[in-house]
């Protein structure tokens, strides 16, 4: 049985945009993985802040729907892909990484930064099961049963 993926990250830079790019092309090439839901690809009616001919972007309604659109997509997720940028960190990320932790939602996380030279939080060192440094990891990584292991990475 496929997986349905939260593919989860930021994409306001250059190097995120990047990573989430490259990560649905690793996981759209997986066997494992079924449906994959990129948060970006899923804004409320489209709106995004280059694209907002009614003047959404940032008011309540295009937040709460987009908030809940998020939400129930992290509900359905079988398993969660989480992509971190170590120098410019998101803090909607790190929501993400606590809101499908407490739901019991496995959570590959995936940085291609240094993990000895650049710390994490314990909070989200601790609330992954498992740590992937190559988003091309992500192509044949078997999604249908993560195994836990510690973060290997510098933790603070």
């Amino acid at each position: 049985m496929q997986k349905q993926i939260y593919l989860a990250g930021g994409w306001f830079t250059p190097k995120q945009a990047d990573m989430v790019a490259r990560a649905h092309k690793a996981l759209a090439a997986n066997p494992t993985v079924g449906y994959i839901h990129s948060p970006q690809e899923h804004q409320y009616k489209d709106v995004t802040e280059d694209n907002d001919p009614n003047g959404l972007f940032g008011g309540y309604e295009w937040a709460n729907q987009t908030y809940q659109n998020d939400i129930t997509a992290m509900d359905l997720a079988d398993m969660a892909v989480v992509l971190w940028d170590m120098a410019d960190e998101d803090t909607g990320t790190a929501f993400e990484v606590g809101y499908l932790n407490a739901s019991h939602t496995p959570i590959v996380f995936v940085c291609e930064d240094d993990l000895q030279e650049n710390p994490i939080n314990l909070m989200l060192a601790k609330g992954i099961s498992k740590c992937v440094t190559d988003i091309n990891e992500l192509e044949t990584l078997d999604f249908q049963f993560v195994a836990g292991e510690p973060y290997p990475g510098k933790i603070i």
